[in-house]
C-alpha cells in the first residue's frame, strides 16, 4: 500500500487589498497551482456592507466554509497549491465583527472544520499600512466597498497581527505596503526567490 498523498498548501492572510491574490497569482510562477476566493459566490457579503452588525455571522460563517470546502476540493487535485484566503483571517474577521454569543458558535465550527483539514505548509502574512490599504481599495472602484473605513482596516490588521504573534507553524512576512510584487519585476523575482528557498528547507 502506498502511503497519503503529499499535499504542500500556502495559505496567504492580509487585510484586505494587501496584495493577497496578486501574490498568489505571482506563485504560480513556481508551479504551485493558485486558489483564489470568489467572494461573490458568499450570498451575504453585499448585504454585510450595507448592514455590517445584522449581517456578519451569516457572513463570516459562510465564508469559512467556503474556504474549507476549497481547500478540501483543491488538495484533490493539486499537489502544490496556495490560497489566496487563510482560516487565521476568517478568525480575525470574527473576532472584529461578532458579539461573543455569535463568536462561540463560529469557534466551534473552526475547531471542528480545522481538525478535518492537514497542516498549512507554509502561511504568508502579508503586513500593510490601514491607510495603503484604503488607497488602494480606493483605485480598485468596487462600490460594495466605498463604507470601508480605515478604522475598519486598522481593527482586521490589528487583530491578524495578534494571532500571527502566537502562530507556531512556518510563517513568511512581507511587507507588502513597501514592496510592490504586483508592478515591480525585479521585486517579484526577489520575493519568489525567496518564497523557493523558504519551501526547500521544509
Amino acid at each position: 500500500m502506498s502511503g497519503a498523498r503529499l499535499v504542500q498548501r500556502i495559505e496567504i492572510c492580509g487585510g484586505i487589498a494587501s496584495g493577497k491574490t496578486t501574490l498568489a497569482n505571482l506563485l504560480a510562477r513556481l508551479d504551485i497551482e493558485p486558489i483564489l476566493e470568489n467572494f461573490q459566490t458568499n450570498p451575504f457579503w453585499q448585504a454585510f456592507y450595507n448592514d455590517p452588525a445584522g449581517t456578519a455571522f451569516e457572513t463570516e460563517i459562510t465564508f469559512l466554509l467556503q474556504h474549507y470546502h476549497e481547500i478540501k476540493a483543491a488538495e484533490k487535485l493539486h499537489n502544490k497549491l496556495v490560497c489566496d484566503f487563510s482560516l487565521l483571517l476568517d478568525l480575525s474577521y470574527a473576532y472584529v465583527t461578532l458579539p461573543q454569543d455569535k463568536l462561540e458558535v463560529f469557534l466551534t465550527v473552526y475547531r471542528a472544520v480545522s481538525k478535518e483539514l492537514s497542516p498549512t505548509r507554509l502561511l504568508i502574512y502579508l503586513k500593510c499600512d490601514p491607510n495603503i490599504e484604503l488607497n488602494r481599495i480606493r483605485q480598485r472602484g468596487r462600490d460594495v466597498e466605498s463604507s470601508i473605513t480605515v478604522e475598519y482596516l486598522e481593527q482586521i490588521n490589528l487583530r491578524l497581527e495578534k494571532f500571527i504573534e502566537s502562530y507556531v507553524g512556518e510563517l513568511f512576512v512581507v511587507d507588502s505596503g513597501l514592496l510592490d510584487f504586483a508592478n515591480d519585476e525585479d521585486i517579484k523575482k526577489s520575493l519568489l526567490r525567496k518564497i523557493d528557498m523558504r519551501l526547500s528547507d521544509l
